[in-house]
């Protein structure tokens, strides 16, 4: 299926920022949305406007006020989704935002709420269906269950095994900047939770684990038939080439050393989604 490209108009915000966020939209098409910049002329599918600009506010009030979703009695999101661009948080916790200065990630993960709550056609449950029934039965399941569930075919899923909870957090912004939704797990008990119940298209992990350690379970993992071809990228803080052959022997497919510079890590990440 062709990825939908949203298009994206903008009301008071200056050339240097344009220029910004036409690069970040750049690494859109990696993602599972695509974003670009209105030309003249092009229809759009959401607003940025410069909430520290007078004048660009004015000028969206006053399209606001011509529509009729916006009418007394109606919500107040326009019917074109608006996102304004802030040092400050809006007094109105119901609008999007985007706080300066820019940062990819944080810019692209707005926009994809945007598209997911907004522009995308919800699945509406049928008229009689009995959800108690199912909500019951889901309640039973684990966690690691419950995802397995969830689990649409044309995601790409990975699994992040650290201990360290900053580290878990970085590593799973860095890969929803491609649209790869994330499961985490602090130590190796609970990732073979997870990988019991559930197929990942990546596993990034740590070596130092609570447990179970990072060799162990890639080994584990490579003797598996069903998870063998799995890519699993070791991450770790010990550089050593002893370290490197222990990585190897266990049958990683990559290893980084902590801290793994942003573009290393994802030439890494670009090489086993393709």
């Amino acid at each position: 299926m062709e990825k939908k490209t949203y298009i994206v108009s903008m009301i008071g915000i200056a050339n240097a920022e344009r220029n910004l966020l036409r690069n970040i939209f750049k690494l859109s098409p990696y993602r599972s949305y695509a974003y670009s910049v209105a030309v003249a002329g092009e229809a759009w599918g959401f607003l940025l406007v410069d909430a520290g600009c007078p004048h660009a506010m004015a000028e969206w009030r006053q399209s606001k006020a011509s529509d009729p979703a916006t009418a007394p009695g109606r919500s107040y999101r326009p019917t074109i989704p608006t996102v304004l661009v802030t040092r400050d948080l809006p007094p109105d916790s119901r609008l999007y935002y985007i706080r300066r200065p820019f940062v990819a990630t944080r810019v692209i993960n707005i926009l994809d709420q945007v598209v997911q709550k907004d522009l995308q056609n919800v699945k509406k449950r049928s008229i009689g269906e009995e959800a108690g029934h199912k909500v019951a039965a889901d309640a039973s399941k684990t966690h690691a269950e419950a995802a397995k569930d969830n689990k649409n075919d044309n995601e790409i899923i990975a699994l992040v095994v650290d201990d360290s909870s900053p580290v878990r957090k970085q590593i799973e912004l860095e890969l929803n900047y491609f649209g790869i939704k994330v499961d985490t797990a602090a130590t190796g008990e609970q990732a073979v939770d997870f990988i019991n119940h559930k197929s990942y298209d990546l596993i990034f992990l740590d070596v130092v684990l609570p447990g179970i350690d990072g060799y162990q379970l890639c080994k584990s993992l490579k003797r598996g038939k069903t998870k063998q071809k799995t890519p699993v990228i070791m991450l770790t803080s010990k550089s050593s080439p002893f370290d490197r052959v222990k990585g190897a022997l266990a049958g990683c497919d990559s290893y980084l050393t902590k801290p793994v510079k942003q573009e290393t890590f994802q030439k890494v990440v670009k090489k086993y989604l393709r």
